[in-house]
């Protein structure tokens, strides 16, 4: 489902509701909410890093990397079991990779399968649905998967370089 495009006054309404929600959020709230979700305080440090990148458009200075985290919160608090799901996939991989001479050449597909696996298990999780429905079922909540991730990548890029090409 292709979603239309937004209109520079739509894209410039949704920017601005998304600052009001970067600004009502504290930089250390943010990385509290990191800190507290058990990521590696690597990962976490660098995630919180992306709450300084901000662009100025016009008169107004746009927190984009305070934006773009909140979106990727709200993404993995709606799709709990999906993110875990995938975590564990990656797990596996870095599992196989331990094997003696053949973990680096099982690796990448234990990975590939894990992350597939974990994500679909996941999906049927955070929609409900406890039995897969066979092939058909396994394709539906990949395209699923895809189109709840590339809606929020696509409407955060849109909306963000919208605004500053048109500034």
């Amino acid at each position: 489902m292709t979603t239309p495009a937004l209109s520079p006054a739509q894209a410039n309404l949704k920017l601005a509701l998304w600052q009001v929600d970067a600004d009502s959020m504290s930089s250390s709230d943010l990385f509290v909410w990191l800190n507290d979700s058990g990521l590696p305080l690597e990962v976490t440090t660098r995630l919180h890093q992306l709450v300084t990148y901000t662009k100025k458009t016009g008169h107004k200075v746009i927190a984009i990397g305070k934006i773009i985290l909140i979106k990727i919160i709200e993404f993995v608090q709606a799709n709990r079991n999906l993110v875990m799901g995938m975590a564990v996939g990656v797990a596996t991989g870095f599992l196989a990779n331990a094997i003696p001479f053949a973990g680096p050449f099982l690796a990448p597909i234990a990975t590939l399968l894990g992350v597939t696996i974990g994500a679909i298990s996941g999906h049927h999780l955070d929609q409900g649905h406890r039995q897969y429905e066979g092939i058909t079922g396994v394709a539906q909540s990949l395209i699923e998967i895809a189109q709840e991730f590339f809606k929020l990548f696509i409407d955060v890029i849109n909306i963000v370089f919208n605004n500053i090409v048109t500034a």
